[in-house]
């Protein structure tokens, strides 16, 4: 394996899905791309220039949920690049990260879960869900327990 995806939003799951990706990628010596959705942000960001694409640095400094996760990767010797969206529902999402994935050549996506169930997952919609039902690749599910481990 060289590459994987690592999807990001800063909350618990988010960061067992960092911990995991990371672990599989420092074992398999890939490298990682942590794509992260926030759409005021990246409305922020690109308002005033969408043609260009921000620099690692830029987007890091930006957005601290990607800068957590490089500031992980590099503490684990992993090599990572940071991608921010500005799409918003989770079936938009879902496809820009396969789409990413895709053109990065990853063999692997990783995301966490907070594993809903039931009216919840149906009503609210779920990254997690529409990837396992959507992308060619295989997809890695981080969960978090209720203790929070």
């Amino acid at each position: 394996m060289q590459r994987l995806v690592i999807g990001v939003d800063g909350s618990p799951a988010s960061e067992q899905a960092v911990a995991v990706g990371l672990e599989i990628a420092a074992g398999a010596g890939a490298e990682v791309v942590f794509v992260h959705c926030s759409v005021p942000l990246a409305d922020e960001l690109f308002s005033e220039d969408t043609i260009h694409e921000l620099a690692q640095a830029e987007l890091e400094r930006a957005d601290p949920v990607l800068a957590g996760a490089a500031d992980a990767a590099r503490a684990k010797g992993v090599r990572a690049e940071v991608k921010l969206l500005g799409e918003s529902g989770a079936g938009k999402i879902a496809d820009d990260i396969i789409g990413i994935a895709e053109g990065k050549g990853a063999e692997l996506i990783v995301v966490g879960t907070r594993g809903r169930s039931g009216l919840a997952s149906a009503v609210l919609g779920s990254v997690s869900h529409d990837l396992l039902r959507n992308s060619p690749l295989p997809v890695v599910l981080a969960h978090v327990g209720r203790s929070g481990d």
